[in-house]
């Protein structure tokens, strides 16, 4: 039905949390150090079943094919005319279609060319397809939702229309070439057709992925498209791909967790599993299989990874692969960040552009620890980015930063 695309690896993004100190507490920084370490920050990180990035954020770089418009981190783009191949202008993130969380961004089709003239040189339709690989395994049952919803004077509500709008998951095999593509149709089943503000939630039904599935692309395909006038496009946001493993393939009892550390400490993250009999592990970076480094990182191929000496060359989001004959799970995904301190009411955080954190601040670090929100949603529109807390000046008080998504 649609043209198989390049294998794209999947990126994710990197934080550094800061632990930021204000007053005359330089006496008691070690006893600091050592709360902080063993603290728990509260890291919110995405299910075992999740899409990398659900809420769409910007990534600020073109996407593929010679989209020219903010793709969003961790996606790809792909748009096309079918006469004059790849088009520019066939979708990008905008915050006006988010409904994830403030400050969020959603995906905006722009279907505003193309023709269904009878002329044949005029029948230009456009097709975006904006998709997302996973790995995946025969016997996967898999389910995609979103949100979704169109204009009143979408292409594809006109009388005999051309128009197709998909979500689809779609199984692909070891090489990337697809082996089955489950097509959901969104205006047969009840897409909104009232703008991005009322964008409801769809679901497809399960899919169960064939013998040879390596990986699953899971998103939103838009066919035949062509420009009407005025309130003519489509949007979609918060996608969720849940994934149920086949029978006998190894049940995750134990998830790694997050690991808040100092730059040089060492960092270990562990899976366990029920039945460990026969089962394989690897490690993922970044959706990047993690290799071992004589003297810095062991035990990419078992259940704990262990790095040591670490660096800002080791920030980011960890995840294990734990496979046996009858299909693989994935763990939860646990991001690697540091801390720093300071004695200024200045709290500074280094991440990806489109990060959101929370920012704490408590009066005493004796447990048990209450912690007091100073700004509740900062999501990072640069990097390095800083906040100073001028309603703390004269007192004591001691800051975390917790990563949200």
């Amino acid at each position: 039905m649609k043209p198989a695309i390049p294998k794209t690896e999947l990126s994710t993004n990197i934080q550094i949390r800061n632990a930021v100190f204000r007053g005359s507490l330089m006496k008691r920084l070690p006893a600091m150090i050592a709360v902080l370490g063993l603290a728990a920050w509260g890291v919110a990180a995405a299910s075992a079943n999740d899409l990398y990035n659900p809420d769409l954020d910007i990534l600020g770089a073109a996407g593929a094919n010679g989209q020219l418009n903010p793709g969003p981190d961790g996606w790809v783009i792909n748009a096309t005319e079918t006469l004059s191949g790849t088009f520019a202008d066939g979708a990008d993130s905008e915050t006006f279609c988010n409904v994830q969380q403030p400050g969020g961004d959603g995906l905006f089709f722009k279907p505003f060319q193309g023709s269904t003239n009878a002329n044949p040189s005029l029948d230009n339709y456009l097709t975006v397809d904006f998709y997302q690989d996973n790995p995946s395994s025969p016997g996967t049952v898999c389910t995609l939702s979103g949100f979704a919803a169109c204009e009143a004077n979408y292409c594809g509500l006109q009388p005999g229309s051309p128009t197709k709008t998909y979500f689809y998951v779609e199984f692909l095999d070891g090489s990337g070439t697809p082996i089955v593509t489950n097509l959901f149709d969104l205006l047969a089943n009840g897409m909104p057709t009232n703008g991005p503000g009322s964008m409801a939630q769809l679901t497809t039904p399960g899919y169960t992925a064939p013998a040879n599935t390596a990986k699953v692309r899971a998103g939103t395909l838009m066919m035949n498209a062509f420009g009407t006038s005025g309130g003519q496009s489509f949007f979609t946001d918060a996608y969720d791909l849940e994934s149920v493993a086949p029978p006998g393939s190894p049940v995750i009892t134990n998830q790694p967790t997050a690991q808040i550390i100092g730059i040089g400490q060492t960092a270990n993250f562990t899976v366990s599993v029920s039945n460990p009999a026969g089962i394989t592990n690897v490690w993922l970076k970044d959706g990047v299989t993690v290799t071992n480094v004589p003297g810095h990182i062991s035990g990419a191929t078992t259940g704990t990874l262990t790095i040591t000496g670490t660096s800002t060359n080791d920030l980011g989001h960890y995840q294990a692969l734990v496979s046996n004959a009858f299909g693989f799970s994935r763990s939860r995904i646990a991001a690697l960040s540091f801390f720093g301190l300071s004695l200024d009411p200045v709290i500074s955080i280094t991440g990806n552009i489109g990060d959101t954190y929370e920012v704490d601040y408590t009066t005493s670090l004796t447990p048990p620890i209450t912690w007091t929100p100073l700004v509740s949603t900062l999501k990072l529109t640069t990097s390095p980015q800083t906040i100073v807390d001028t309603s703390g000046l004269g007192s004591s008080r001691f800051y975390r930063a917790v990563f949200l998504h």
